[in-house]
C-alpha cells in the first residue's frame, strides 16, 4: 500500500511563508496539522507577530511588544492561541488543547502588579483606539509592603484594607462631561405658589424650551438615536495579560451587549461589554462573577469616531453589587483559566443565560425582602393592637 505523499513539502519556503501571511489564525493552526512542511511554516513568529498586529493594534506598541515576546509569554502564537477565543459561560470547550486545562485554583491573594491590559476600540472595522497599561494603578499589592501608592498619612495596612472593601474599577480613560452645558443636574417643574402661578408656569415652559434649544445647539438633533449604529459598527477587545505565569485571556464579548443613552440632553451613549467568570462559592455566593467593561462615548453628527469619555473595567456580583478590589483580582485570576469558544453566537448565548439567571435570583431576592418586611409589619401591628388592648381594660 502506497502511502500518501505531501508535495506541498515541494513548495519553497517563502512561498509557503506568503500563503500563510495571508491566513488567519484558525487557518493556520489548522494548516499546521496537515503536514511537517506546513507546520514549519506555521511556527514562525513573525507570522504570528503580523497576525497580532492585525488583530489588536496594541500588540504593536513597544510596551507591548517586550511583555509578549517575555519568555513566560511563549511568543505571539501562544498569545493568540489564548486571546482570540472568547469567554463563554456555561459551555466546556477551549481553543486550546483540553488536555493542558487545569481547573482553577483558589488564591486569596493576588497581585495587581502581574496584570498587564491590551484594549483596542473599532469602530466600522477601524482601530480608533489602543492603549497598553501595565499593571492596575492604585491598586496596593498585598504582598509587597513598597506596593502601597496611599498617601503618607494613611498606614500601609489602612491602604490594604480600604482597597480590599473600595469598588474594583479599572479606568482606562476617564474625562469628565463638557464644560458649560448645565445638564449635569436633573430638570424638574419648579414648585410655585404665587397667584400669578400661570406666568410662572409659561416661564418654566419658556426656560425648558431654551435649555432644550441649548442642547440642540451643543449636541446635535437629539431625536436621532445612535444606538444601533454604535451597536453594529463599535468593538472591543480586552486582552488581560498574566505576566507571572504567561497567560491570557479576552475579558470583552467583542460585540457590545447592551448599548443606552446615559442621560437625555448631553448625547452620551453607554455600552457595556464584558464575560462571565465562573469563581468558588467562598468568593463569591452563586459562584458567578460578572465583568462589565464601560463605554461612554459621544457620537458625531457626520457619522466619524465618537468622542470617548470614559474607558473602565468592574467586577460585579450577581446581583449587580461592585466587588471590592481584592475579591475583584481574584477573579480575574479565575478568567485566565475560563473554557472559551471563537463562536461569538454561543459567548452570547451564555451571557443570557447569566442575565435570565440573574433575574430569578433577584425575584427570589425580593420576594425574601418582600416576605420579611411584611412579617416585621404584621408583629409591630399584633404588638400596637395588643397594647392597645391592654390600656382599653387593664
Amino acid at each position: 500500500m502506497e502511502h500518501p505523499v505531501c508535495h506541498l513539502n515541494d513548495i519553497n519556503g517563502d512561498v509557503l511563508g506568503d500563503i500563510m501571511a495571508r491566513s488567519d489564525g484558525l487557518t493556520m493552526a489548522a494548516a499546521a496539522c496537515a503536514c511537517s512542511g506546513l507546520r514549519d511554516a506555521a511556527r514562525d513568529q513573525r507570522l504570528w507577530r503580523q497576525l497580532c498586529h492585525s488583530t489588536w493594534p496594541s500588540t504593536a506598541l513597544p510596551e507591548a511588544g517586550l511583555l509578549i515576546s517575555s519568555a513566560t509569554i511563549g511568543g505571539y502564537d501562544k498569545f493568540y492561541a489564548n486571546s482570540f477565543p472568547l469567554i463563554a459561560h456555561g459551555k466546556s470547550i477551549h481553543f486550546t488543547d483540553p488536555k493542558n486545562f487545569k481547573c482553577p485554583e483558589l488564591k486569596t491573594q493576588v497581585s495587581a502588579s502581574h496584570f498587564a491590559s491590551l484594549v483596542d476600540i473599532f469602530y466600522k472595522k477601524d482601530c480608533v483606539f489602543s492603549k497598553v497599561m501595565d499593571g492596575i494603578p492604585q491598586a496596593t499589592d498585598a504582598n509587597d509592603d513598597k506596593g502601597s501608592e496611599c498617601s503618607p498619612n494613611v498606614s500601609t495596612d489602612d491602604c490594604r484594607r480600604w482597597y480590599s472593601n473600595c469598588p474594583f474599577k479599572l479606568e482606562l480613560l476617564s474625562l469628565e462631561n463638557d464644560e458649560g452645558t448645565g445638564f449635569e443636574g436633573e430638570l424638574g417643574y419648579a414648585d410655585n405658589e404665587d397667584e400669578d402661578h400661570d406666568l410662572g408656569h409659561n416661564a418654566n415652559d419658556e426656560e425648558r424650551r431654551g435649555l432644550l434649544a441649548m442642547a440642540v445647539a451643543e449636541n446635535g438633533d437629539l431625536r436621532h438615536d445612535h444606538s444601533k449604529e454604535l451597536e453594529e459598527n463599535l468593538r472591543l477587545s480586552w486582552v488581560l495579560l498574566d505576566k507571572k505565569n504567561g497567560t491570557t485571556v479576552n475579558l470583552s464579548s467583542w460585540k457590545p451587549l447592551l448599548v443606552q443613552r446615559s442621560w437625555p440632553f448631553n448625547g452620551d451613549y453607554v455600552l457595556h461589554s464584558g464575560s462571565i467568570i465562573p469563581v468558588e462559592d467562598s468568593l463569591l455566593h452563586h459562584k458567578l462573577a460578572k465583568c462589565k467593561i464601560i463605554i461612554r462615548c459621544k457620537p458625531t453628527e457626520s457619522g466619524g469616531r465618537p468622542n470617548w469619555r470614559e474607558i473602565s473595567m468592574q467586577i460585579e456580583d450577581i446581583t449587580g453589587a461592585s466587588v471590592g478590589g481584592s475579591k475583584s483580582l481574584v477573579a480575574l485570576n479565575h478568567a485566565l483559566d475560563c473554557l472559551r469558544s471563537t463562536n461569538h453566537l454561543e459567548v452570547e448565548k451564555g451571557y443570557r443565560q447569566y442575565e435570565k439567571k440573574q433575574r430569578e435570583v433577584m425575584r427570589k431576592k425580593e420576594f425574601q425582602e418582600n416576605f420579611i418586611g411584611g412579617f416585621y409589619v404584621s408583629v409591630e401591628v399584633a404588638v400596637f393592637v395588643t397594647l392597645c388592648y391592654f390600656c382599653l381594660f387593664f
